[in-house]
């Protein structure tokens, strides 16, 4: 694949950055007392990272509580970001609430039936083609496997849809009890909604999701190669999410979003710069907020005169 010029220098020598974070990352959550197995999972254990990737771990423990386990990894993983974003890079780790028992993995029972538990749910997907970093007696192995054997079971695949139309419907449910007083809130759960919406056709048909801050732009994608582009577009719109002259940001976020522009031509990624902007916005928007709940700025929301009711309508009818 042919990679654009470098201009930003905190995107040079990436791969090798992300491949040095990985080892550290590994090193530092297998030192954590009850910790037997991890996984590199997510776009870097696949070895479709771009310079941008979070690194998705998921560890596996014996002799220890899970939840007490999972807490120490997932503050570990959290001091890791924090000390590598002093480069001017931020990597963010994420491990800790995929946490498992050793003695669960050999015996899962029957995974269909586990995907009411967010860890099954959510891990079997973000372990799928990775491999293992740590593997004491073979559990990390084994975890791999049964991601390979289940993940697209159609057992399986149906109660992901289920669970994503469930998430969908509280996320509209949130919208129309917010919609009166805080709009801010109302948009930004009916782009929550319309991502598990988003979530259930890529399930249907056959493929996986991720990478938040490119989200939008590869569902586009995904949706053109299954004929489906009507769908994403009524989906879009609705949720006011086609690609738009950017909105006035904080200065970080115009950082990030030039940043991750750079990044993703870097790659080779076929995106334009009101794609980005938009992948970007509408990512962050749910972040902050869910870190300042009360946050109401202008770049969080569609303009004033967006549809709120006719969108939470649109999607109800497209969660059934």
């Amino acid at each position: 694949m042919h990679e654009a010029p470098i201009t930003d220098p905190r995107l040079r020598h990436w791969r090798a950055r992300l491949a040095a974070r990985a080892e550290e990352a590994t090193t530092a959550l297998g030192e954590v007392p009850g910790v037997v197995g991890v996984v590199l999972g997510g776009s870097y254990g696949r070895g479709e990272h771009w310079p941008l990737s979070d690194l998705d771990l998921m560890v596996v423990s014996a002799g220890r509580p899970v939840a007490e386990v999972a807490d120490e990894v997932d503050r570990c993983a959290y001091q890791l970001s924090e000390m590598w974003g002093t480069s001017g890079i931020y990597t963010a780790v994420d491990a800790g609430r995929l946490t498992f028992d050793a003695g669960e993995v050999r015996d899962p029972g029957g995974l269909p039936s586990r995907m009411d538990d967010h860890r099954w749910l959510h891990g079997l997907d973000k372990v799928y083609g990775g491999r293992p970093a740590r593997d004491d007696d073979g559990v990390a192995s084994a975890l791999l496997g049964l991601s390979a054997r289940w993940r697209f079971d159609q057992a399986v695949v149906g109660r992901r849809v289920e669970a994503w139309l469930a998430a969908a419907r509280r996320s509209l449910a949130d919208a129309e009890r917010q919609a009166g007083e805080d709009a801010t809130g109302a948009w930004i759960s009916v782009r929550r909604a319309a991502t598990a919406i988003a979530e259930v056709a890529t399930e249907r048909w056959g493929e996986r999701a991720g990478s938040l801050g490119r989200y939008w732009t590869l569902f586009e994608a995904r949706a053109r190669r299954h004929d489906d582009g009507a769908f994403a577009d009524r989906l879009l719109r609705a949720a006011q999410a086609h690609p738009a002259h950017p909105a006035e940001v904080p200065e970080w976020l115009a950082d990030r979003i030039a940043l991750s522009y750079e990044a993703r031509l870097l790659v080779g990624e076929d995106v334009g710069p009101e794609q980005n902007a938009r992948d970007n916005l509408l990512a962050y928007a749910g972040l902050y907020r869910g870190r300042f709940p009360r946050s109401t700025y202008a770049w969080m929301r569609p303009a004033p005169d967006a549809d709120l009711h006719a969108a939470i309508e649109t999607l109800l009818e497209l969660a059934r």
